[in-house]
């Protein structure tokens, strides 16, 4: 009996061993893929910040260049205004001396302008026939009414 005792002794000893031992590479395989799905998900947190960090560096650099644009457009604006202003200026000089001259030599400008129109009725008689029609016929209906 003693012989079946220690032989049943050494088979649950061995299954025990067996089972120490799976549970042991379980316990290892388990601890395993934690450590894996751990390693994971720093990587996932480094690429989620890093991809927060390209988003801020990119939002940062539009703002940027939207202030330039601004900045920019606004120069322009600036330099358009001043343009307008000296060109207004030019014209109000051109205006005043094409007075000046016109108040002083009425007679001369009078004459070339007749002479111009008189060229151009003989140069275009039908047109300025035609011409001459509807101007009259607008000079009518402005005074009927």
């Amino acid at each position: 009996m003693d012989t079946t005792k220690e032989k049943v002794k050494g088979t649950i000893d061995d299954m025990a061993s067996r089972a120490h031992r799976a549970t042991d590479s379980g316990a290892g395989r388990i601890h395993q893929a934690t450590d894996n799905a751990a390693d994971r998900a720093r990587e996932g947190t480094d690429k989620a910040s890093g991809v927060a960090s390209a988003i801020s560096e990119k939002a940062h650099d539009v703002a940027s260049a939207v202030g330039e644009c601004a900045t920019h457009a606004k120069d322009t604006m600036q330099q358009m205004a001043s343009n307008a202003a000296n060109t207004m200026g030019q014209a109000k000089s051109a205006v005043v001396d094409w007075t000046s001259d016109a108040v002083q030599h009425p007679g001369d400008y009078l004459k070339a302008g007749g002479d111009e129109l008189t060229s151009l009725v003989r140069r275009y008689p039908l047109q300025a026939l035609l011409v001459g029609v509807g101007v009259g016929f607008l000079l009518a209906k402005a005074t009927r009414v």
